[in-house]
């Protein structure tokens, strides 16, 4: 079981109390609303549609006490095939407004939940990076389709189905007093005891409902984090671990759901039993009211064909007020997500209307810890300045704060204390899009997507042409792996990347580096996962990027920057100093050990070799 995250404990600050139920409501009211809102016409059509099909139900009890108190007393055959024709033509108005309900209905809830899940995906697009570090991923998908597919029963069934038995409730209601005032005021007493235990049962299934989702949440997980990592998995010999867990996961969730689907079966259960008990009990008293004259067998039809409609809807609330709880959960998953805001202050519109890429870089008295670490700073007081076309490299052991400075460059995060700024100004002041635009990364661990190798070169930058693709492929020395690949560059690179080597993928991401053509370039531990002669390929192909525009590179292998103009060396987030390979060779004692450990190791490998 994992932690809570300082997400999740403010999330459970910000939930409101249980007597806010009627707010929290009204909230996922205007939830509703606010997606219904653009198709008025779909929702006024759907309205009418479920009123004309209730309305035309309801005629229909009228016309059966007709037909038995006189359907037998017609002296012409005129008569009968008369009423017989109405009663037809009811039944095509029915259909009619049936096939209008089921229509409008079913479009207006496909469309608002497409909406709804454009709207979360966009918003989850805007999350921070910090937030994904807390969150794992199958859980987001699950309430991106699970949650708003529950939320589709509500818009396509539930509340359809309410309306249309709220509809039949009042107006059978109304035409049993209408009928029969007498077995009406019996009915209206049994009303109430249908009702009630439904909204008492329907609070314990709107728990369950959301607990379900919760474990089921767990389970997606689980499984997504598994299966994207099956290597891993494998490799050492994860599966029966893995197997175990995943049962747990399944137990939880079979669990949760057989605790929802127990409380429901009882819910319908004794709904449907007090309705139709009060069934009994009226038809005893109406063929009672028969035997003595008092009302007609047409009459005492009319009404129990209304008191039926009447038990029929009630009963049938169980099964709704039970979905509608059900999907309250997931409403309330969705809500809370919707209720995550960015740390990242994004700018509605730009304050710099505006400004040259030149690629300046400068970190003045710049402090930062990680929201999980925040008692144990990353980065203490760094002050940092790049000029446009500098190539400036950031070496030190691991954990000295080399891969946060680029994070907080493309504003990932934002720094507790101090500024940075962008060709002159405070980068806040740009747009996230303005800034990013002008940077590209290229990270030691890179991600490609399952698509094609020319879908993740192009990814850099979509709307560049083939002529700029096939550059930056040589640059990135990626054309003798195109050669050798089964379809050349419209080869399937598998989930991410699963079917090609390390040192490709690393390749490709330079490549992508390359299209999107930056005035700064980020490049860590970019040849990583190279050998010698392919390394020094790519550097070669680098050198186009790197002397025509801003480049901060962090690197473990001090080979691969010796020829930096500025080497900046830096140990527990603190910038220990900064000079050439020489100088720092002599003033740095820091950086004369890393090169006397790396060199020294470098020629002994020779040497054995």
């Amino acid at each position: 079981m994992r932690e809570n995250s300082p997400y999740d404990v403010a999330r459970d600050i910000e939930r409101p109390p249980s007597h806010q139920t009627i707010g929290k409501s009204l909230k996922k009211l205007t939830l509703f609303y606010r997606y219904a809102r653009p198709f008025r016409l779909h929702v006024i059509m759907s309205f009418l549609s479920v009123l004309g099909a209730g309305g035309i139900v309801l005629v229909l009890g009228y016309v059966v006490r007709h037909v038995i108190d006189n359907g037998f007393l017609f002296e012409r055959n005129t008569q009968l095939l008369a009423t017989l024709g109405g009663i037809f033509v009811i039944i095509l108005l029915l259909s009619f407004f049936s096939f209008c309900r089921c229509y409008y209905v079913g479009w207006l809830s496909e469309r608002i939940t497409a909406s709804l899940r454009q709207d979360l995906f966009n918003h989850l697009l805007a999350l921070d990076v910090s937030y994904y570090e807390y969150t794992r991923s199958g859980e987001l998908v699950s309430r991106l389709t699970t949650d708003t597919s529950l939320l589709q029963i509500v818009f396509g069934t539930a509340f359809p189905i309410a309306l249309r038995n709220g509809v039949l409730l009042i107006g059978g209601l109304g035409m049993m007093i209408i009928t029969t005032p007498k077995l009406a005021a019996y009915a209206l007493i049994l009303v109430p005891l249908i009702i009630l235990p439904a909204m008492r049962f329907g609070q314990r299934v709107r728990y369950l409902s959301k607990t379900a989702q919760e474990r089921l949440g767990d389970l997606s997980s689980f499984l997504e984090e598994t299966l994207s990592n099956i290597r891993t998995c494998q490799a050492f010999t994860h599966e029966n671990i893995d197997r175990t867990v995943f049962d747990a996961h399944t137990k939880d969730a079979f669990s949760a759901a057989i605790g929802r689907i127990w409380q429901r079966s009882l819910l319908s259960s004794f709904v449907m039993a007090l309705a139709f008990g009060g069934i009994c009990i009226l038809l005893w008293v109406g063929i009672r009211d028969v035997q003595l004259g008092s009302m007609t067998t047409g009459t005492l039809s009319a009404f129990m064909f209304y008191a039926l409609l009447v038990a029929g809807s009630a009963g049938s609330f169980s099964d709704v007020f039970a979905d509608l709880k059900r999907a309250s959960g997931a409403a309330d998953r969705l809500i809370e997500l919707f209720c995550v805001k960015p740390t990242v202050t994004r700018l509605t519109s730009k304050k710099i209307a505006y400004l040259p890429a030149r690629g300046t870089i400068a970190m003045h008295n710049v402090n930062f810890a990680y929201p999980t670490n925040i008692e144990n700073p990353a980065l203490n007081n760094i002050v940092l300045s790049v000029n446009p076309g500098e190539k400036v490299a950031i070496v030190g052991p691991s954990g000295a704060g080399k891969t946060t400075i680029l994070s907080l460059l493309m504003r990932f995060y934002e720094p507790q204390q101090g500024s940075i700024y962008i060709d002159g100004h405070d980068y806040r002041d740009l747009s996230l899009y303005d800034l990013r635009h002008r940077i590209s990364i290229v990270p030691q661990d890179p991600t490609l997507f399952s698509g094609t190798l020319y879908d993740n070169i192009l990814y850099g930058r979509p709307d560049a042409d083939d002529k700029d693709v096939w550059k930056a492929i040589q640059l990135a020395r990626l054309d003798d792996v195109i050669e050798r690949l089964p379809h050349g560059i419209n080869t399937l690179v598998g989930t991410r990347g699963v079917r090609l080597s390390g040192g490709q993928k690393q390749r490709i991401a330079i490549a992508r580096a390359i299209l999107r053509n930056p005035r700064i370039l980020l490049l860590d531990e970019a040849t990583s996962s190279l050998d010698a002669e392919n390394e020094h390929a790519v550097q070669e192909g680098l050198k186009y990027l790197t002397t025509t525009r801003t480049t901060l590179v962090v690197a473990h292998r001090l080979s691969t920057v010796l020829h930096a103009e500025r080497i900046v060396v830096m140990d527990r987030g603190t910038i220990q100093g900064v000079g050439t390979h020489a100088e720092l060779c002599e003033q740095n004692a820091l950086y004369r050990r890393l090169a006397t450990l790396q060199f020294a190791d470098g020629i002994t490998r020779q040497s054995v070799t």
